[in-house]
């Protein structure tokens, strides 16, 4: 369900960025548990692979252009533009060309 007024992406980007925070949280525990607790220590790295694979599938289901549909990979927590297209995620307008 889309936050009130947001966009597909910009609840996608949320979603992804919960994810992210969630899959750095259980690779750290991962990493700083000792072998003595070796059911615990197998627990959280096979929780850290689901969450990539979490992640993975938000980007490519709800991280693309509204306008054109291009997948949004690379940067998709910062981008306000699409490359493709270059019209605002949010908005929806273009993007105004730059005088070189």
């Amino acid at each position: 369900m889309n936050k009130l007024g947001g966009s597909d992406y910009e609840t996608a980007r949320d979603r992804l960025r919960t994810v992210m925070i969630a899959a750095a949280i259980a690779c750290v525990g991962s990493l700083l548990t000792p072998q003595s607790f070796l059911s615990l220590k197998l627990f959280l790295t096979i929780a850290t692979i689901l969450l990539f694979v979490t992640m993975l599938f938000i980007i490519v289901r709800g991280c693309r252009c509204p306008h054109c549909g291009k997948i949004i990979f690379m940067g998709a927590l910062s981008a306000t533009h699409c490359p493709r297209c270059k019209r605002s995620l949010t908005t929806g307008k273009k993007q105004k060309k730059s005088k070189r």
